[in-house]
């Protein structure tokens, strides 16, 4: 029997297969590389997202709780004897203070039917994931609504805030009269009671750059809260419940 001699592959035919496989290997990794980062990305935007609406509904029900409960929920009870009556522990003199970067209210926040003082502070620190906003929630002790209350102890809410200019006050709903910052209870009462809206606006940027262009992603929020306001702050003004 006659047999025709086999021929088997080169080593050149060996080295171009390896070399194609470890070539189509490699841009297999390289998208599932790819795949990673842009997820990891698109979470870390959805977290910041959520981060961001979170805060703005914590902030929306602590101001709408703002001045509950009021002087008028005692007009005849005659049990409040602190003077003035903003100063008493029972009641809540609402908002307090309003800065481009600070809010200061008291009211029964949660419920309990202890009026709390709550202060958010913008932190512009550059460590910590800071610049940063920061929420205060206290016991309202007897005295002044402006520097006779405890010192606030500060919880992180709000991460790698962009912008300085965060809280905004109008007396006529958001497109009405702007109120010129800062303004406080002690100092600028009639202010204090004409506030109708407040206005938070919050640019936040992701702590993972995104893997096409390497920037951080941003996103900007925007809640505006009209305000049920009975301040005691002042006399006489629509929004004062004396």
């Amino acid at each position: 029997m006659i047999r025709k001699s086999q021929r088997g592959s080169s080593l050149f035919e060996l080295m171009f297969v390896v070399i194609l496989l470890f070539i189509t290997l490699g841009v297999i990794f390289h998208l599932i590389v790819m795949v990673i980062q842009r997820s990891s990305a698109e979470q870390s935007k959805t977290d910041l997202i959520q981060e961001g609406r979170e805060f703005m509904d914590q902030m929306s029900l602590d101001l709408r709780q703002a001045g509950y409960p009021s002087p008028r929920n005692f007009a005849s009870s005659g049990v409040i004897t602190a003077t003035p009556i903003s100063n008493d522990a029972r009641v809540a003199a609402g908002v307090v203070k309003i800065g481009s970067g600070d809010l200061w209210l008291e009211g029964d926040v949660d419920g309990s039917g202890t009026v709390s003082v709550i202060h958010y502070h913008l932190d512009t620190g550059t460590t910590d994931n800071c610049p940063c906003l920061k929420r205060s929630q206290q016991i309202k002790i007897e005295g002044d609504p402006v520097s006779g209350q405890t010192e606030p102890v500060y919880q992180m809410e709000v991460q790698n805030v962009q912008n300085t200019d965060v809280f905004s006050a109008f007396t006529w709903g958001s497109t009405g009269t702007p109120i010129t910052l800062p303004v406080d209870f002690t100092a600028n009462g009639a202010d204090i009671a004409a506030v109708d809206t407040i206005k938070v606006v919050l640019t936040l940027q992701s702590a993972t750059p995104d893997s096409r262009t390497g920037q951080r992603p941003f996103t900007t929020l925007v809640s505006t809260v009209k305000l049920n306001n009975c301040s005691p702050a002042a006399t006489g003004l629509s929004m004062s419940c004396q």
